[in-house]
């Protein structure tokens, strides 16, 4: 009976197109490709489903923890994250949803007077070409709130392409991202409710020979990129509360305090990127109260520098360091980079993989790729 010979021993001409090593590397980065090309090119379907992968990969630890030791059945705990979720949200949007589109439609405007008298004293037609469409943009804003954060969201979520506008035209836009609205939480739930079986699932089709790296590497990964997201989602809702509170008329009564608070913390999500929320908070301050004449010194650059530094102050010596713990090991520059790569290509459909991608590479590069150029060189 004759024995087969073990893989690594055939010539490469008499193993199959599959076993070969470079080969099959190169067929794993273009799946990998036409995957992320097919995903881009059917956002408007898998964007929402993205966005209930993260929730679930997010809120699974919250949920075991429930399943573990308050007892409850884990379809019960997914319920009841929905609820507070839903509830929470709507409960904020209804008492500060108002007041933020005000002060938007305000800083809107201010902004638009500020390009006109730019406008004309400079007569540059970019300027007055902008200002037109910011005018036309708040009209649409104070007449129909409602159409005009639909259409946004709608812009957000899945961009132009030609299905979306097929079922746009079907459907109505409104009907469109309510569906959306309602197939996030029911992907969520179901998700949510087999993410553990969806992970044994992986688990049992990985390779036998290299399981263990495999699910030491996969470990590392998701180490460093839950680390991230859930703290520096954490990071943001406190930081956006601490901003908004600092610059409104409690404190340094900055104007539009509500709209560039929630910016900054949000813009914070990226290290150090809040500096933004800072100069436009100064900006709108000084622009309020005037550059020249009694210019106050204390009131434009002094207290809303003095919020923001409190601000950065907690985020990087009290929330990063007990929240967020081991990071990505990207650096801040890196990340923005990341950020403006992954928006420009695909949108938010980009934004939503850049990071997690960026983090997944530079691990499967430092692990795998790295000490192959190490033993490279040791033997050359």
């Amino acid at each position: 009976m004759a024995v087969d010979k073990p893989l690594k021993l055939l010539p490469w001409y008499q193993r199959h197109l599959w076993q070969i090593v470079p080969v099959r590397d190169v067929l794993w980065i273009f799946l990998g490709a036409f995957l992320l090309w097919f995903g881009y090119q059917l956002r408007a379907i898998f964007i929402p489903l993205l966005i209930a992968f993260a929730f679930a990969y997010l809120f699974d630890p919250l949920i075991r923890w429930g399943e573990r030791y308050c007892k409850m059945p884990r379809p019960v705990t997914i319920s009841l994250i929905l609820a507070l979720v839903i509830i929470g949200g709507m409960s904020l949007l209804a008492w500060l949803g108002p007041e933020f589109l005000k002060q938007f439609a305000e800083l809107l405007r201010g902004l638009i007077d500020y390009l006109q008298t730019l406008a004309t004293e400079y007569d540059i037609h970019l300027l007055k070409s902008l200002r037109a469409k910011l005018e036309k943009w708040v009209q649409h804003l104070e007449e129909n709130p409602v159409g005009f954060i639909v259409e946004n969201t709608e812009i957000l979520l899945i961009g132009t392409t030609q299905a979306v506008t097929v079922v746009r035209h079907i459907l109505g836009t409104a009907v469109y991202i309510g569906t959306m609205a309602l197939l996030i939480p029911f992907y969520f739930f179901m998700i949510a409710w087999h993410f553990g079986a969806i992970i044994r699932k992986i688990k049992d089709l990985m390779p036998a020979r290299e399981k263990d790296q495999t699910l030491a590497i996969i470990k590392e990964m998701d180490e460093a990129v839950a680390a991230f997201f859930r703290g520096r989602l954490v990071i943001v809702l406190v930081t956006a509360g601490l901003f908004s509170l600092g610059w409104s008329p409690l404190f340094a009564d900055v104007p539009y305090w509500l709209v560039l608070g929630i910016s900054a913390g949000i813009l914070n999500f990226i290290p150090y990127l809040a500096a933004l929320g800072w100069l436009a908070a100064i900006l709108s301050k000084g622009l309020a109260i005037g550059f020249s004449g009694d210019f106050d010194l204390w009131l434009v650059i002094i207290w809303p520098s003095f919020v923001y530094g409190v601000v950065q102050f907690i985020d990087g010596w009290l929330l990063t360091p007990w929240i967020q713990g081991r990071s990505l090991n990207l650096g801040a520059i890196t990340v923005i980079i990341v950020v403006l790569i992954g928006g420009t290509m695909g949108g938010l459909y980009g934004l939503l993989l850049c990071i997690p991608m960026a983090a997944c590479a530079k691990i499967l590069f430092t692990g795998l790729i790295l000490p192959r150029f190490y033993q490279w060189a040791e033997e050359h």
